[in-house]
């Protein structure tokens, strides 16, 4: 019984606020216990735990660590704790973080509201527009990369390469990415734009590189190139249709925002 005292304790740890609407239970003082809140607090309990609250004791004892919780946090509100240095800096410290928590659920739920609104009209992708982007990029690439950090180092891995290195091997010896030297499929749209067209040109199994991204410098591999199916690559066609609009949505508003990096580390 005292472990179930326990666990009821815990679920209705300590809450400065309750339902003052519904039928009042009990009165602590000045204050009103309702059978609103105390439904609130049985729907947090555990449901081992439910079946014996449900009965008349079980509902007696659960009005009672209700009772005593209620007890303790008036006690608290007429303590010199509730006027110390200590209990309102840490209320101010939470009412920041909750400030700053609120602010960030707004910035995401208003930009997502707006990419949501952007969908339905400047990022619209027509069923044509679709056809026709498949039409001119039916096929998906499949590439294995090595991204090294320096010119140099690529030079010496391309260099290791063209003497007959295996390149999975030598990736996972060299690259940045030793996790993901294989590369999913993709489409024209879907990879980087500095090494796309030349993955896309190149044959099947030949090996090219250096090239300079923002992630590295690049060597890649040509592992396949297949048509994709219409059905699901129009799918992935409108998302990429989707992206360019969007891109070029915020380049033009960025002409008219200035961004400018100040840190000289993050040039």
């Amino acid at each position: 019984m005292k472990r179930l005292i326990t666990l009821i304790a815990a679920a209705v740890a300590l809450s400065a606020c309750s339902k003052h609407d519904g039928k009042v239970v009990a009165r602590v003082g000045s204050e009103k216990i309702t059978e609103t809140y105390l439904q609130e607090k049985f729907a947090e309990i555990s449901p081992a735990a439910q079946e014996y609250l449900a009965s008349k004791p079980g509902r007696r004892q659960f009005l009672d660590v209700i009772i005593h919780e209620r007890l303790m946090l008036i006690a608290a509100r007429t303590s010199r704790v509730a006027s110390g240095g200590d209990y309102k800096g840490k209320v101010k410290e939470k009412e920041k973080e909750m400030k700053d928590t609120l602010q960030a659920y707004k910035d995401f739920m208003l930009t997502r509201m707006w990419i949501d609104d952007m969908r339905s009209k400047e990022l619209k992708v027509t069923d044509q527009e679709a056809q026709e982007y498949y039409q001119k990029y039916p096929n998906t690439v499949t590439l294995a990369h090595i991204l090294l950090p320096s010119y140099e180092e690529a030079e010496k891995v391309i260099k290791k390469l063209k003497s007959g290195a295996d390149f999975d091997r030598t990736a996972r010896e060299y690259s940045l990415d030793k996790e993901t030297v294989r590369l999913p499929p993709v489409m024209y749209g879907e990879f980087m734009p500095e090494l796309e067209d030349m993955a896309f040109k190149m044959r099947t199994g030949e090996t090219q590189g250096i090239v300079k991204t923002a992630m590295g410098f690049h060597i890649i591999k040509k592992l396949a190139q297949d048509k994709a199916p219409q059905g699901p690559a129009l799918e992935r066609v409108r998302k990429i249709l989707e992206k360019k609009k969007f891109d070029a949505y915020l380049a033009k508003f960025q002409e008219k925002n200035k961004v400018e990096v100040i840190d000289e580390n993050y040039k």
